[in-house]
């Protein structure tokens, strides 16, 4: 079974993270309203796939992107999903070192496409 951490500010969007992402996976799914929660998580327990906003208070999801790779490497795959959708805010999303980065609005199937991707890769 999957762990799977979904980070967004947005209690909405977190269940409906849920939804998509328990409708195509096995998996256990753990919320984090921002970076820094989602930072304290991971440094407790590992996740198997993070999927994050970009934008969050205390620490956005590029901050989380950049901590994530110093501390744990390429270990954990990370989806960012978001409403920034510029060519330039994606570019830098992968040159952080995200797997894969989707803009809202979401659409359940390609969610489901980008996890299995980077799940399996």
């Amino acid at each position: 079974m999957k762990e799977i951490l979904v980070v967004d500010d947005s209690s909405t969007m977190r269940q409906l993270m849920r939804m998509v992402l328990s409708k195509h996976l096995a998996c256990r799914i753990t919320e984090a309203p921002d970076g820094l929660a989602a930072l304290e998580l991971l440094r407790a327990k590992p996740f198997d796939l993070v999927v994050t906003d970009v934008n969050m208070p205390r620490l956005d999801g590029l901050g989380l992107i950049t901590a994530i790779r110093q501390e744990l490497g390429s270990a954990v795959p990370i989806i960012v999903v978001t409403t920034k959708g510029g060519e330039a805010d994606r570019e830098r999303g992968l040159e952080l070192g995200a797997n894969t980065y989707l803009t809202k609005p979401i659409n359940g199937a390609a969610v489901a496409a980008a996890v299995a991707q980077v799940v399996a890769a």
